[in-house]
């Protein structure tokens, strides 16, 4: 398989991660979001909430490619595998788990 579309597929988790995970996890994420919010952007309710579902989006896209991150540090085996591609798509899906149930896939 092509490692753009894994890498494409570890996004669009994240995205659907970000914009669907519940409602209790999103209001945490709107606390946290209103002190970095770009001046720039009004302090809406309708711009907090899309900026954390950004935040939420981000933050499963960075988190859940640590482990990938630590296995193609400390292996030292063949570089040229999906393997770690595929570490990221599990820990995405491990991270993505609330939104998927909330959409109905689990």
């Amino acid at each position: 398989m092509d490692r753009s579309f894994l890498f494409l597929i570890v996004v669009a988790l994240s995205a659907v991660g970000g914009m669907t995970y519940p409602e209790e996890f999103r209001k945490l994420a709107m606390v946290l979001v209103i002190p970095i919010m770009p001046e720039v952007f009004p302090k809406s309710p309708e711009w907090i909430y899309f900026f954390a579902q950004v935040l939420i989006a981000t933050s499963i896209l960075l988190v859940s490619g640590v482990p990938a991150a630590l296995y193609e540090r400390l292996w030292e085996g063949e570089r040229i595998t999906n393997a770690p591609l595929l570490i990221w798509i599990g820990f995405a899906i491990v991270l993505s788990l609330p939104a998927l149930k909330r959409l109905g896939f689990v």
